[in-house]
């Protein structure tokens, strides 16, 4: 298995020229840990997860529910009742990106660069509320519209129902009882040396990654072991509580398209080999990430990368981390299906 998996990632690395690739698969009850690139020897663990984080604030809506605290189809206005379009939104659609909600809370042209990490890093409480406040309607998509306002909205108004933080009520119902004790919202919790530095897509150093307000949309850091565990929950080995809760939350309610869908907060792929693969991904100013498993199998994986990729990346599968972690999965899969058939 290691030799399969060094490959594919020394290659990418190689292609990508990212300083750090940090990976941690799961097949069959065999674990695997690696790290490529020129810092690879450092010490270095931790990583900006970006939207992955949306998974933790989506099962905490999962959790609620089972606990009867809340339901899917509350209305927004069972806890934001100033909101104008309060009544109109569900609990459900913010979760399944299906509001109708901005994408970010910026008015004007899309920001790059310079000028977007400046919005974000001097973001604040005064302006997220502003920014609710100042939308008068949504307008229902046809299909999924990927809002990290609607994801941030949803994490704050969950945390709101159980008098926590949001960064409390995750670890509280989630972290702490599954054993993700690495995971934290702000950098400052964590030993300088054991943090990666972030790079944009020419290489640049960029700032650590903060957004007030808008942690449930992402703004997580965590180790490719920690994200493990949570990904392990979903095949079964926290217990068949965990297992039956996170069913639901990567069980699919819309669609993007006839091979990809969403649950609460996961993308669900249709895969021709593997079956349902649960995904997420996660991109800051200067750092990648994708996990994902096999509902089918007992295969997942997590990639935590420090350097943006270039605009072209998005369009060649082969520079795509996403398409990356698929293909080892698929690899494995069919690894370990020829060892069956030898035995």
């Amino acid at each position: 298995m290691d030799a399969l998996i060094n490959q594919k990632i020394s290659f990418f690395q190689e292609k990508t020229k990212k300083p750090l690739i940090t990976a941690c698969v799961w097949n069959n009850g065999e674990f695997y840990e690696a790290s490529f690139g020129k810092e690879k020897n450092q010490g270095i663990e931790v990583f900006e997860i970006g939207s992955n984080g949306k998974t933790f604030t989506t099962t905490l809506l999962a959790i609620l529910v089972r606990d009867n605290i809340l339901q899917l189809n509350d209305k927004l206005e069972k806890f934001r009742p100033e909101l104008p379009y309060a009544k109109d939104i569900t609990l459900e659609q913010l979760a399944t990106h299906t509001s109708g909600l901005p994408a970010n809370p910026f008015k004007g042209l899309i920001l790059t660069g310079s000028s977007l990490e400046e919005k974000v890093l001097n973001f604040n409480k005064d302006q997220y509320e502003t920014y609710l406040a100042g939308i008068k309607k949504v307008y229902k998509p046809k299909g999924p519209k990927y809002s990290n306002l609607g994801m941030a909205l949803l994490g704050n108004v969950l945390a709101q129902s159980v008098g926590l933080t949001y960064e409390q009520a995750v670890k509280e119902f989630i972290l702490e009882p599954l054993g993700m004790f690495e995971t934290h919202t702000t950098v400052g919790r964590y030993d300088e040396t054991r943090v990666a530095k972030g790079h944009s897509a020419s290489g640049k150093p960029v700032p650590h990654f903060s957004w007030e307000n808008m942690e449930p949309a992402g703004v997580w850091y965590s180790t490719a072991k920690d994200l493990m565990v949570f990904l392990k929950a979903h095949l079964g080995y926290s217990g068949k509580n965990w297992e039956e809760l996170l069913r639901t939350t990567t069980q699919p309610i819309t669609s993007y398209s006839k091979k990809l869908q969403i649950g609460l907060g996961w993308v669900i792929e249709k895969n021709d080999q593997l079956g349902n693969i649960a995904f997420h991904n996660g991109g800051t100013f200067g750092q990648l990430s994708v996990i994902a498993c096999a509902l089918e199998k007992d295969l997942a994986i997590a990639l935590l990368t420090n350097r943006r990729e270039k605009l072209w990346h998005n369009f060649v599968r082969s520079h795509k981390l996403d398409e990356l972690a698929v293909d080892i999965l698929q690899t494995l899969d069919v690894a370990n299906m020829s060892r069956e058939d030898h035995d």
